[in-house]
């Protein structure tokens, strides 16, 4: 294999592919190369290393440019095409590269740490393609992958030896090391390099007895372990790779003097930097959501049990918190409340649930969802065993996973310290303090706690927007603030009065209708023409207009005009009509067509919109969902797609007999379900606070967080008025969509960048979605652990750190029991 390189070798540090010490393998090589560079090694790189070590299972048919996107084409020894496409990213601490691995649409992404150095690229490809392999293998198979890494000194040996995909990633640097170790056209430096990294290697992952010659015992033990990989990997293995095995896998005190001093000076660097690192955190012995008392793995069949136990212990955590927070409070003199550290909202952020924290979740979203499963199979969000939890052991590699392994996990971490199943909005006291006012589920009285710290939120996405709306202003509320402030400016009494009427309209069905009563006396009208055809005002007199045919349509057709978080919510009867028009074809629509169909075995659906996204056509349920439904791919023709269309406000129809159709554009039905996405806004829990400080005239501000190795953790709010500030962190989905009135343009593109690198469309992945919330949930409690024992802060705001500063790449994963979960090999 010749790849050149006569580069200066950086200093060792410690690294990561899943990670190893002491080699030169590593994330931060302390220069930040340009994407664009990166992404040329990698290019070249790539057929490379595919014809020297995989040449007998893909072949690269070259570069193909399609809709903006740069990929690799492949085809594999059954000629099928698969693509891969490269990219460089920041990537979590100590890791090297990480693939995407899409075994529904066979479109897979591999992405490089920004930071890796040129010269590394081919070994991380030689690991991720590897990887990449095992993964569509096991999947054609039906098989979950091994329950834990073989190769690691010191791992664990199952009854029945088996790889697993980091193993098999692993072989593959083994292969990529042992072929430049042999490679003549480079140079003898680099030969003699690859030795040593190969050496290392050999080293790390336990295919060499450790133990002294003098400790007989300790090396005849090793020498078993040692056997039973040498064994496993063995056939994994080049031809190059077994004899450098061999040769190189013996004790070190039988190498050569050199391949010895080279092991001697490597134990070293592992030995500093393990006793240089952080000490990782003692977590609390909870278990791990999927495990039975005895530790075992809950098996597939007892699912449903096992869900019920765990909601039941949620329950009863409730029940017990309240009486314990009643109790308290009725100690405490009047005003005054029980101090809590508080988390509102849950979902997939509860993979970083601090059980010292009082959580307030409503058992929203996946606990009420009609849908059988997630749209990601369990090969899709197969990074979820990071944060300890395993997709693939309620499901084969392509099913979808099933919404009560879902709330399986929810539900264990939700119980693993004080909650309340309720809702809770933040107020403040008269004298300032910051208070979470919580609104039980069971219907029993409020109960108000005293904030400490700052409280963090992670209540999913915001709602849905009506049809029609302009999404500049896209609430009634805001549309009558705008158009009052724009009659205020005019100040005649008309305008005056007009404004006045506005805002004293009571909330509900009506108000839309009766502003516009008011909007349409010429006066008022005469106003908002001179404010111009592109005012803040006109703008909300067109939410005002669709909001006011929305409130029609529903009145006149009863439980037949929805939003789709009615049907998401299993808020809705699908038996009210065989006839249903979906207005939108995205993601929310997809999945509230699904529910339809299988809640009404009469229904037919037509959805009407746009086009379906990218990343929908590598989910596991929009292609399978229509070759089963729609007759121009296959199905049995109950769903009928009619795209490259733009919608307004929902229209209503007369019928013969005095009945009610809805229309989207020229499509009817007799009911409708608007599915046209949302609008980013402030959590709903914060509304209080956000009109507290624009109300006494102060700011709110909000900055972006990562972490260390510049992972997105949401963002922070400032409400600010006078000497009074409040703080507070949005995390989850609703970190996912920055409110336009608090964060600038920049922010935006900056996060927009991120998003897409966190949740490549091709792994059917969104970055608002289950597995990304999960994964930041996790890196979020790490991160708030190293904090509290004096880590690095978390950087905030968009500027990179500059190059070289960094992070202890041995650090570990605080004292969260769920964060503590990610593969840490040393």
């Amino acid at each position: 294999m010749n790849q050149r390189d006569e580069r200066e070798r950086p200093e060792e540090t410690v690294i990561t592919a899943t990670d190893v010490l002491g080699t030169g393998f590593r994330a931060d090589s302390g220069t930040r190369l340009p994407h664009e560079r990166v992404l040329a090694e990698a290019e070249a790189a790539l057929p490379v290393v595919v014809q020297a070590l995989y040449a007998d299972r893909l072949r690269v048919n070259g570069i193909v440019e399609e809709d903006g996107r740069r990929f690799f084409s492949l085809s594999d020894d059954n000629a099928r095409t698969l693509t891969v496409r490269l990219e460089s990213a920041s990537l979590p601490e100590r890791t090297v590269a990480r693939s995407f691995v899409n075994t529904a649409s066979d479109n897979h992404v591999v992405q490089l740490s920004d930071r890796i150095a040129p010269e590394q690229i081919g070994r991380a490809l030689s690991h991720e393609v590897n990887e990449l392999l095992s993964v569509r293998d096991r999947a054609e198979r039906a098989e979950a992958p091994a329950a834990a890494d073989m190769l690691g000194r010191g791992a664990a040996l199952p009854e029945r030896p088996r790889l697993s995909d980091e193993d098999l990633g692993r072989v593959g640097e083994l292969n990529y090391l042992a072929e430049r170790m042999n490679d003549g056209a480079l140079s003898a430096a680099q030969r003699l390099e690859a030795r040593g990294e190969l050496s290392q290697l050999i080293d790390h992952t336990g295919l060499r007895v450790g133990a002294p010659a003098d400790d007989a015992a300790a090396r005849t033990l090793e020498q078993y372990a040692v056997a039973i990989r040498t064994d496993t990997v063995g056939r994994h293995l080049t031809t190059d790779a077994r004899r450098a095995l061999r040769e190189l896998g013996r004790p070190i005190d039988q190498l050569a003097p050199a391949d010895a001093q080279v092991l001697q000076e490597h134990r070293a660097r592992v030995a500093e930097g393990r006793a240089n690192s952080a000490p990782l955190g003692s977590a609390p012995a909870f278990p791990l959501p999927g495990l039975g008392p005895d530790g075992t793995p809950i098996p597939r069949e007892q699912l449903g049990a096992a869900r019920d136990e765990a909601a039941r212990q949620r329950t009863d955590t409730g029940l017990r918190t309240l009486e314990e927070l009643r109790a308290e409070a009725a100690t405490l003199p009047e005003g005054r409340y029980p101090q809590r550290e508080v988390m509102i909202g849950g979902g997939a952020a509860l993979a970083g649930r601090d059980p010292d924290v009082l959580l307030v979740d409503s058992r929203g979203r996946w606990h009420v969802d009609p849908i059988k499963g997630i749209v990601q199979s369990a090969d899709q969000v197969r990074h979820l065993r990071e944060v300890g939890w395993d997709p693939y052991q309620f499901g084969d590699p392509k099913d979808r996973v099933s919404l009560a392994a879902l709330q399986l996990w929810e539900d264990t971490a939700a119980a693993r310290g004080p909650l309340v199943d309720g809702r809770a909005s933040l107020n403040l006291a008269d004298d300032g303090r910051l208070l979470a006012e919580i609104s039980p589920a069971d219907g029993s009285p409020p109960v108000t706690v005293e904030v400490v710290g700052t409280p963090l939120v992670a209540t999913g996405v915001p709602p849905e927007v009506i049809p029609g709306v302009n999404r500049q202003v896209p609430t009634m509320d805001e549309a009558a603030r705008a158009i009052g402030d724009h009659l205020g400016t005019v100040a005649t009494p008309e305008a005056l009065q007009a404004r006045d009427r506005l805002a004293a309209l009571p909330e509900g069905p009506g108000r839309a209708a009766a502003a516009l009563d008011i909007l349409a006396e010429p006066a008022v009208a005469d106003a908002l023409r001179a404010a111009g055809d592109d005012s803040v005002a006109v703008r909300a007199r067109e939410t005002v207009e669709a909001t006011a045919k929305w409130e029609q349509a529903t009145a006149e057709a009863p439980g037949r005009v929805l939003l789709g978080d009615e049907v998401g919510d299993g808020a809705y009867d699908p038996t009210v009509a065989d006839n249903w028009v979906i207005a939108g074809i995205g993601g929310g629509a997809i999945a509230n067509t699904e529910i339809i169909l299988e809640g009404n075995p009469n229904a037919r659906v037509t959805m009407v919109g746009t086009a379906a996204p990218w990343v929908l056509h590598n989910d596991s349920q929009y292609l399978a969902m229509r070759r089963q439904y729609d007759a121009e791919l296959g199905g049995n023709g109950r769903l009928v797609t009619v795209p490259n269309q733009r919608l307004g406000a929902v229209e209503t129809v007369r019928t013969p007999d005095g009945g009610v159709r809805l229309k989207a554009r020229d499509v009817e039905g007799d009911a409708y379900v608007a599915c046209l996405g949302r609008v980013a806004r402030l959590p709903q829990a914060a509304d209080t606070l956000d009109a507290w400080a624009r109300r006494q005239g102060g700011q709110v501000k909000g900055e972006l967080l990562f972490d260390k190795s510049e992972q997105y953790l949401g963002y922070r709010l400032h409400f600010q008025a006078g000497d009074r500030q409040h703080t507070v962190d949005v995390t989850g989905a609703a970190s996912r969509m920055l409110p336009g009135n608090v964060f600038s343009e920049k922010d935006m593109a900056r996060l927009a960048v991120v998003d897409r690198r966190t949740a490549p469309p091709e792994s059917g992945n969104v970055a608002a979605g289950f597995m990304a919330t999960a994964l930041q949930g996790s890196h979020l409690a790490k991160h708030r652990a190293e904090q509290s024992g004096n880590a690095p802060a978390a950087r905030t705001g968009t500027t990179p750190p500059a190059a070289g500063t960094g992070s202890n790449p041995v650090a570990g994963a605080g004292t969260n029991p769920v964060a503590g979960a990610a593969r840490l090999q040393s």
